[in-house]
């Protein structure tokens, strides 16, 4: 008997050996496996980043015509807070003509700024002083951070803003290991202790009122596991906290840990890490939190959805409030801070977004632009900060006016716009409208809409007609007689005037400004409509255009934002660039990886000839068919152009100062007429946009090569300044003819000026 029991022993004894040795061999050769796939994992692909775009940076100057309130209104946009004194960056004071800005720190694309004091004096012209406080020193610049306008979200659909951690404030990382996981400088990724801690608090509540887990393994469960409730995973877990604990510093998990850790949601991305975090709750860098603000995130960590501090404010204000207690208990803050904590709201605003308002159509073109541009192929481990032209002033003007004046202007339920606001300097686009409901996202009219742009097409008949190498100048007189011409195999042509109706004899100006049509299609036909076609291209388009004659009159489909491109090289004076949305790229770290290249505009076309054609512009405003947008902001501010197509198909209209290109089309998707002219049509949305944006007058000075010269009203011809019967228009410099007179006539000469 005694000796069967010690075989029993004897052989459970060496299976349980054999098995222990078997359990320990596959217990290595998985912890192998584990230690050659995380590490690679861990140190190559942590976490997927976003894309995140940011508009223009408002550059403030002395002398820039901005007024106290439109500066106002950008920090609003920025979220900044107004308080009666400036003590802390995000903060802005406001008096009667005086602006106490703190602007926040930011990593420009040039690089990074420290958060700076400045004050800034306005006088009834705009920007009078700029002064750094506190010592009072003169400003010549300024820049404020860049509006946030929306993402590309990574691959994973989670949204962080990647953070060092040399930016997270020490306060911030000191609760959270007082909160979370007290040994985590001094465990090796699992904590007995903690688990033990944990059992007999679970115990005692005889419920799960206590987690035993450390950053470590929480970080593993977020990265690599599901979160069933399994003892296999518990013990993966633990057995991945090891070897990420082994493999890497405290420091690299702890910054991994702040990037990862999910805070909630917005609208249908999940936001992970301080980083993004401390921009939604807060509108801040994460190196800018109090210590209010920083309980809150911590409180949030527990459960982002039932301590959301905008749906469950009194839970979420509990729990925040019980942190800053352990905070002062563990003496990380003081009394005095810790009674001023508890006062303070627990977030600012009630968006409870990153961006208050989307720019699809926007976006479309960032997206389109950004797909074309060479960047590193594992950009989402490192995301994205695309800093773009986007300015939120002209957005919120381009948005408003599509959306009021289409219903100002018809009653039709189904009439369509598009608005395209462009820097003519930078060569960026500023605003992009596709829609009446400019949130709606789908066929975007500013880049997919390709309707005929009719009398748009005229100011570049004449650019060819004034180039110089031709007879004509704005003073030629040409004629606006019926004309019939072959337009294809086997068409005859006639075009006729919009008011059905010939003049004869004009001056070029005067059929410029009232938009002729037959004197415009004969010009064309005079200098080739070949060469109108090389024109077009080399202004900016880049889609077939028929070499017809009715192109003369605009018979070729464009979009506007290739309207946009074209007519800002114009408003150069035929320096061509191609429009872009965006500006810079960089990693979340600032680490530059584009900067658009600032190489030489090429010379499209004569800088002569678009001076002229650019002075006729001017005429179309003051007293031709734009002439609706000089009675409301006055002579020689803009110049600007319409557009009427077949049975009033299509309204056009493009206007631009000194600085911006505004492009309306305002039409029916189905091609049904519409029953408006460009100026009657478009104009109102393209005056609505500048009313509310600053506008930069045109400058009045002609190059050397022109001048202003006195024309016969009716023949063209030079004649003496002081003949009160003609007319000024500018025009290549060069003398009046000798003994010319009035009447446009060369005065004989008497018998003694032919004797001497």
């Amino acid at each position: 008997m005694a000796g069967t029991r010690n075989r029993v022993m004897k052989y459970l004894l060496v299976t349980g050996l054999k098995l222990s040795l078997v359990g320990t061999a596959l217990l290595a050769i998985y912890l192998i496996y584990l230690d050659s796939s995380l590490t690679e994992r861990f140190q190559q692909n942590r976490y997927q980043a976003p894309a995140l775009i940011y508009g223009r940076s408002l550059q403030l100057e002395p002398g820039l015509p901005l007024t106290l309130a439109q500066v106002e209104l950008e920090l609003q946009q920025l979220q900044y807070r107004k308080v009666s004194q400036v003590n802390d960056s995000g903060q802005y004071a406001k008096g009667s003509q005086r602006l106490h800005i703190y602007r926040r720190p930011f990593d420009f694309p040039n690089g990074p700024a420290m958060a700076e004091a400045v004050q800034i004096d306005f006088d009834a012209n705009g920007i009078q002083s700029m002064s750094r406080l506190p010592a009072n020193l003169p400003l010549e610049s300024f820049e404020l951070e860049p509006p946030f306008i929306g993402r590309i979200a990574a691959a994973s659909g989670e949204d962080r803003l990647l953070v060092g951690l040399e930016v997270v404030p020490n306060l911030l990382i000191e609760t959270l290991l007082m909160i979370e996981d007290q040994d985590f400088y001094h465990h090796a990724g699992v904590s007995l202790t903690s688990i033990g801690r944990a059992a007999l608090a679970n115990l005692a509540a005889m419920r799960t009122v206590q987690g035993g887990s450390t950053l470590t393994q929480q970080l593993v469960k977020n990265l690599y596991l599901t979160r069933e409730q399994t003892l296999w995973r518990k013990a993966n877990e633990a057995l991945m906290a090891l070897i990420i604990d082994y493999r890497f510093s405290k420091n690299e998990i702890l910054e991994t840990y702040l990037n990862e850790v999910y805070f909630g949601q917005d609208r249908g991305s999940a936001i992970h890490g301080v980083g993004l975090a401390s921009r939604f709750y807060f509108g801040k860098q994460v190196q800018e939190l109090d210590e209010a603000e920083i309980a809150l995130l911590i409180a949030i960590i527990k459960g982002p959805s039932y301590y959301d501090p905008r749906r469950y404010p009194e839970r979420a204000q509990q729990r925040r409030d019980m942190v800053l207690q352990l905070m002062f208990g563990q003496n990380l803050i003081t009394r005095a801070t810790y009674e001023s904590a508890v006062e303070q709201p627990l977030v600012y605003g009630e968006s409870g977004r990153l961006v208050a308002d989307n720019v699809p159509h926007y976006l479309e073109l960032v997206r389109h632009e950004l797909a074309q541009t060479m960047l590193p192929t594992d950009w989402q481990q490192q995301g994205l900060r695309i800093f773009t032209y986007l300015d939120p002033v002209a957005q919120r003007a381009a948005e408003q006016a599509l959306q009021s004046q289409l219903s100002r202007v018809s009653d039709d339920p189904d009439l369509q716009g598009a608005v395209v606001v462009a820097d003519a300097n930078h060569y960026g686009i500023t605003a992009v409208v596709g829609d009446r409901n400019p949130r709606r996202v789908g066929f975007n009219r500013a880049v997919a809409a390709f309707r005929p742009v009719g009398s748009l097409i005229k100011p570049f008949v004449y650019v060819n007609a004034l180039s110089g190498d031709t007879p004509y100048e704005l003073a030629s007189i040409i004629e606006d007689t019926p004309i019939t011409l072959a337009n294809g195999a086997d068409q005859r042509w006639s075009p006729e005037n919009f008011d059905k109706k010939f003049k004869g004899n004009i001056m070029l100006y005067d059929a410029f400004i009232e938009s002729r049509n037959v004197p415009a299609v004969r010009l064309g036909m005079s200098t080739g409509v070949d060469r109108l076609v090389d024109t077009l291209q080399a202004a900016g388009v880049d889609s077939p255009i028929p070499a017809y004659p009715s192109l003369t009159l605009g018979a070729v489909p464009l979009a506007p934002v290739t309207v946009s491109e074209i007519f800002v090289t114009l408003a150069n004076y035929g320096r061509q660039q191609p429009l872009r949305t965006i500006a810079a790229v960089t990693n979340h770290a600032g680490l530059a990886l584009y900067r658009r290249g600032q190489q030489q505009p090429k010379q499209a076309f004569s800088e002569i000839a678009a001076q002229q054609v650019v002075y006729g512009l001017r005429g179309v405003v003051n007293e031709g068919t734009g002439r609706a947008l000089a009675a409301r902001f006055g002579k020689d501010r803009l110049a600007g152009k319409s557009g009427t197509t077949n049975d009033y198909r299509d309204s056009w209209f493009v206007a631009f100062d000194a600085r911006q290109v505004v492009t309306v089309w305002v039409g029916r998707d189905d091609n049904k007429p519409v029953q408006l002219t460009g100026s009657s049509g478009a104009l109102p949305v393209v005056g609505e946009v500048f009313a509310n944006t600053s506008i930069q007058p045109l400058s009045m000075q002609l190059p050397e090569a022109l001048t202003m010269q006195n024309y016969h009203r009716d023949l063209g011809v030079l004649i003496p300044l002081d003949c009160a019967e003609g007319r000024l228009l500018p025009g290549l410099t060069r003398a009046v003819p000798e003994r010319q007179t009035c009447a446009g006539t060369v005065r004989e000469e008497k018998w003694w000026e032919r004797w001497f």
